[in-house]
């Protein structure tokens, strides 16, 4: 519990607090490690100071701030004492780094994968690394002083490669919160797929399955990510079964500045999100299924706008292996999912028989037609005949041939 009266101390005494609480005595003693706690969010970076400790040292709340602005109160943390020990929190704004007025320090580094991992064919890495820190003013007036100065210094790393796999969907879209112990710069992943190149009509496919060669448009889309970055999808491809990272049989849609014949990407490193399509197929392993089915998968990175710009830019004249992962496989991963799409078996051809019976039946119609069709000029052509002849015998009867014929 808090005393509520805040009692005025003697300057020279060891501990110059401005205000006591009721702090065990297991916290009189130095500052260490163990009195920060430090949580690297999507959007902010929160923290924690044990107030006993700093308190102990000789300092109040309003003693220690943000990357050295003491004048700034926006960088002086609460306090809250509805937990023991009572904490110091600070909040630390990631995105906007520039416009933060406790600006902290942003460095892209490269590190070497996990062999491990899904990005073990990756000679590098990048990852994200902010770092700061919560002080007291220098000790500067005076001959000897029983406080000690608190530094208390902070980092968080975020990867900026992401693999995006393996949640399963029959259409539309899935979305997947992403976090690990270091941090994400990403709130939410999100891949989803549809039937238009104006990606407002989520694909839906029907029970017997896509019709081959059908075009499928796919987003991929990272949900409040900072301004800083954009998406740059690496490589995506499909596979006929759940994604692992032994697979081997899969179609790549695009490695890096390779693309499919029937792919196209349409947007890609320009914002928070890519896309691209690609048209419907079947793998030749489902050929004895009713339908095929197929999973998406993509490996994506963040990279800051002139960066992306820079790998994009060297298609057609990078080697097969460089130094930057772009259109490579890379061991840090967040995972998201669409899968798996259906498309149609081909339809069967008829059989042999059924092909010779229609046929024949066709060749009976014909002969029937043929038969009627000689039968009416053969009446026809008799008609005339019989005609002609009497004409013939009236014309020789009235020349005086045959006077009794017509009597």
């Amino acid at each position: 519990m808090i005393l509520h009266l805040c009692l005025p101390l003697l300057v020279g005494l060891l501990h110059p607090a401005l205000c006591v609480y009721n702090c065990s005595s297991q916290y009189e003693r130095i500052p260490d490690n163990s009195d920060v706690t430090v949580v690297c969010g999507a959007r902010t970076i929160n923290l924690e100071i044990n107030l006993c400790t700093a308190q102990w040292a000789g300092f109040s709340i309003t003693d220690l701030a943000l990357n050295g602005n003491h004048n700034a109160s926006e960088c002086q943390g609460s306090m809250d004492n509805s937990v023991d020990p009572p904490v110091i929190r600070y909040q630390l704004p990631v995105n906007h780094s520039q416009e933060n007025p406790c600006r902290q320090s942003l460095q892209i580094v490269d590190e070497i994968p996990d062999p491990t991992g899904p990005f073990s064919s990756f000679l590098s890495i990048q990852a994200a690394i902010i770092t700061g820190f919560i002080d007291t003013p220098g000790s500067d007036q005076g001959l000897i002083s029983y406080s000690t100065d608190l530094y208390y210094h902070f980092s968080c790393r975020y990867p900026l490669e992401y693999l995006i796999n393996n949640t399963q969907i029959v259409a539309s879209s899935v979305s997947v919160a992403s976090s690990n112990n270091s941090g994400t710069f990403i709130d939410t992943l999100r891949m989803s797929v549809y039937n238009d190149s104006d990606h407002a009509y989520p694909l839906v496919v029907p029970s017997t399955g896509l019709e081959l060669r059908t075009k499928i448009y796919v987003e991929v889309k990272a949900v409040n990510l900072t301004g800083n970055f954009h998406v740059l999808l690496d490589h995506c491809f499909g596979t006929p079964t759940a994604y692992n990272v032994s697979q081997t049989e899969q179609h790549n849609f695009f490695t890096g500045c390779s693309v499919d014949p029937r792919t196209s990407v349409t947007s890609n490193g320009l914002s928070n999100v890519a896309w691209f399509n690609f048209e419907a197929f079947r793998f030749v392993q489902h050929r004895s299924q009713d339908v095929s089915s197929i999973y998406l998968h993509c490996i994506m990175r963040l990279c800051e706008p002139t960066k992306c710009q820079e790998l994009l830019s060297a298609c057609g004249k990078r080697r097969k292996r460089s130094v930057s992962p772009f259109g490579e496989e890379s061991s840090e991963s967040a995972t998201v999912t669409v899968g798996p799409l259906y498309t149609a078996a081909v339809e069967d051809r008829p059989n042999a028989a059924a092909y010779s019976s229609d046929v024949a039946s066709e060749r009976d119609e014909v002969k029937v037609a043929a038969l009627v069709v000689g039968l009416v000029f053969g009446s026809a052509a008799a008609a005339l005949l019989v005609l002609a002849g009497w004409f013939a015998l009236k014309k020789f009867y009235w020349a005086g041939g045959l006077p009794h014929a017509f009597n």
